[in-house]
């Protein structure tokens, strides 16, 4: 695939969108930090990050009129697009985390609370974890599946309505969706972006998937 696709990373003024696009550029690949998708061609791909309030991103994205574009870039144009972190949440329908607020609906689904006892986990779920890949997909190219650690932080986990549309596992007390995938539709709970070569391995893949 040529390089010359762009990677537009949605500025939600909720994530560091600076260090995707320094990995997206470390990957070879021209990473583009965007204030909303106006302008997307066709082999263009999009991210989503995001770290924080699943209901504060929504009003954030609905107030600058983003999520309408959202959805005809993944349902209408079908670009490849990813949420990354609360970004990966914000695909889903609902979160327990904001109640009275709708998520983009992308992927059947809603996102729950980790919830362990005193003695039992900590949360958020902070560092380093492995995930388990419940299918065969592209995105297991060439890389040691046993050998690879992705870094997370979150307090919240999704459960798709699909299991499906779930491509990877991570286990923390519970058995988690740690990467989801509907159609060119892609979200990862970890940080690739802090998870040195294994996060990069995934985001090259998904810079070169098509459908």
């Amino acid at each position: 695939m040529s390089k010359a696709i762009k990677i537009k990373i949605l500025d939600s003024k909720l994530s560091n969108v600076n260090s995707v696009k320094n990995m997206i550029d470390w990957i070879g690949y021209d990473g583009m930090i965007v204030e909303d998708l106006k302008n997307i061609n066709s082999d263009d791909r999009v991210i989503l990050p995001g770290i924080g309030h699943f209901g504060k991103a929504m009003d954030i994205l609905n107030e600058r009129g983003i999520i309408d574009q959202i959805k005809e870039v993944a349902l209408i144009k079908k670009n490849p697009i990813l949420g990354i972190c609360l970004g990966m949440q914000l695909l889903m329908d609902k979160s327990e985390e904001s109640p009275n607020s709708k998520g983009l609906g992308l992927i059947s689904g809603s996102v729950k609370k980790f919830n362990f006892s005193k003695n039992e986990l900590k949360v958020p779920h902070v560092g380093w974890n492995n995930i388990q890949f419940k299918k065969n997909h592209s995105f297991m190219n060439e890389f040691d599946i046993k050998k690879s650690r992705y870094y997370f932080v979150h307090s919240y986990f999704v459960d798709c309505d699909n299991n499906n549309d779930v491509l990877a596992e991570t286990s923390y007390g519970i058995n988690f969706s740690s990467i989801i995938n509907k159609n060119n539709i892609f979200g990862f709970q970890f940080h690739p972006e802090k998870s040195l070569k294994y996060g990069a391995r995934l985001l090259k893949n998904f810079c070169e998937y098509e459908l």
